[in-house]
């Protein structure tokens, strides 16, 4: 999977672009493995507002399907991205039942 991973008012360390790349792959690998690697390619923004807030946006489109999207917010970064994992996982479970 190809994810495209945008910063906004913040500046991510290696460390949590590989956290995001990881967590990401890993529990959506599974789900879209019927796609090729060229459909599978996902936007990720990750803010951080002035409260010290988490924001983190995934964005993809398949072929033949709508649009994936969710929107996660948390104090805690790693909160933030398995809340956005869970939403996303539910939803393209939800687009492959209809």
């Amino acid at each position: 999977m190809n994810i495209q991973i945008i910063a906004d008012n913040l500046i991510l360390s290696a460390g949590n672009r590989l956290l995001i790349d990881e967590k990401i792959n890993h529990h959506l690998e599974k789900l879209l493995s019927h796609y090729s690697p060229e459909q599978k390619i996902a936007s990720v923004k990750v803010e951080k507002n002035k409260y010290e807030k988490y924001t983190i946006n995934f964005d993809m489109n398949l072929p033949g399907k709508e649009n994936i999207y969710a929107e996660t917010s948390h104090i805690i970064f790693e909160s933030a991205l398995v809340d956005l994992i869970e939403a996303v996982e539910k939803q393209i479970k939800k687009s492959k039942q209809n």
